[in-house]
């Protein structure tokens, strides 16, 4: 039973890798195209409606798709999702080979919906196939997994882009060759129960969103760390959009270049989360969030400090992920832990909106520091660490409890 249920983890983490990795390079694809369509001089524009258009099916449907979860069974979902992928990323294929803005930007918003989906099922499912005594060190290596698949498809996009000579319709077959695995990999993943199936769906997602940030209320910090998490996810936004403009601004590097400096962050990330995972064992604990959160805000600091060097650039983003990870694991496995059975589903996608509220926020404060008030990219990250440091400082003060064991 043990190593069945390993199995099926394993099935889950590789499909989820592969669907995060495929969005991630053809997100970015669409960003290189359109700027080769319309010049550099557009980055910022460009950047903003590809992160809002990507953000929207998150807020739009994250909701209906927990619901959706908890009324049927996740696994169904997820294959469902594995298999629309496919479909859109072929879709997809049509609108890079035209050259189409509008096209491009419609493939995008195709393969966020599905992600929207796809996401508050993949942490939702996890009390369904392993132990609860699993728990908190599944999500650690889920959430490695995630952010390493992110981070690679960033470095992917750019290394495939070069070495095809931005050959983009060919990277984008390269993506629909991994969403036929990722459909594979779906399909083992074992049948998991219908937890309520007379749940509801509410299209009204806004006053669910209310409803469940009320329930959360029941639980202790919940509501601390769904506001906390999704913080976590309006700096990544930021620090992945404004990696680009900082690699051409102050580092001197080329736009498809930028990417390879997540390399460093991707590592970070890896052993961030695998600290996690190692510390924790069968108990969550929320101090490493502090942890995670003042290293991450002095990283921001000092990469404005050191804002042209290119190694000590690598190493603070290094460290920009690590920290970032023993941020973030805890508080995904906190919210598996803490959510009652019936309602995870809902409660894991009221999380889920509001970290894609928080991800287009990240996406307008690109927008308003380099279009309307006019800071560099360096002084962004540095604004960004003051807000992290803040941030670290309030959640010590909240957190006047001894975490969950």
């Amino acid at each position: 039973m043990v190593k069945k249920l390993f199995n099926s983890f394993l099935a889950l983490n590789s499909t989820q890798f592969i669907v995060t990795l495929n969005d991630s390079i053809f997100r970015l694809i669409v960003v290189y195209s359109l700027i080769d369509l319309l010049g550099e001089e557009s980055n910022n524009r460009i950047l903003a409606i590809s992160a809002a258009l990507f953000v929207l099916p998150f807020l739009l449907f994250s909701m209906p798709a927990g619901q959706l979860g908890d009324r049927i069974s996740k696994r169904t979902i997820i294959v469902w999702t594995a298999w629309a992928e496919l479909l859109f990323m072929v879709l997809a294929y049509f609108a890079i080979w035209y050259n189409h803005e509008a096209a491009s930007y419609f493939a995008l918003f195709l393969i966020a919906l599905q992600s929207a989906f796809f996401s508050p099922m993949k942490y939702a499912i996890i009390p369904e196939i392993e132990p609860r005594d699993k728990i908190a060190k599944a999500n650690g290596h889920l959430t490695l997994f995630t952010y390493l698949s992110i981070l690679l498809g960033t470095f992917l996009a750019s290394f495939l882009s070069e070495m095809t000579h931005r050959n983009f319709p060919l990277i984008v077959v390269f993506c629909i060759i991994i969403s036929i695995i990722a459909v594979y990999t779906a399909h083992k993943i074992e049948k998991t129960p219908v937890k309520d199936p007379e749940a509801k769906i509410n299209y009204l997602f806004f006053t669910q969103i209310v409803r469940s940030v009320r329930l959360a209320s029941q639980y202790k910090h919940l509501n601390l760390v769904l506001f906390s998490s999704a913080f976590f996810l309006y700096t990544a936004s930021f620090t992945q959009l404004n990696l680009l403009p900082f690699g051409v601004e102050s580092l001197g590097i080329t736009d498809v270049q930028t990417g390879y400096v997540y390399l460093a962050a991707a590592l970070g990330l890896g052993v961030g989360s695998f600290l996690v995972s190692v510390i924790s064992s069968n108990s969550v604990k929320l101090w490493l969030s502090l942890w995670g959160g003042y290293g991450t805000g002095l990283s921001y600091v000092f990469l404005y400090v050191f804002q042209h060097n290119l190694i000590i650039a690598c190493l603070l983003f290094f460290s920009v992920g690590m920290h970032g990870g023993l941020y973030i694991v805890p508080l995904d496995a906190y919210i598996q832990f803490i959510a009652p059975d019936k309602q995870r589903g809902s409660l894991v996608s009221a999380g889920t909106f509001l970290s894609f509220v928080a991800v287009l926020f990240g996406a307008g404060t690109l927008f308003l520091f380099g279009d309307i008030i006019n800071i560099n990219a360096a002084q962004g990250y540095l604004v960004i660490g003051s807000m992290t440091l803040i941030m670290a400082v309030f959640i010590t003060f909240a957190l006047q409890e001894k975490p969950v064991k």
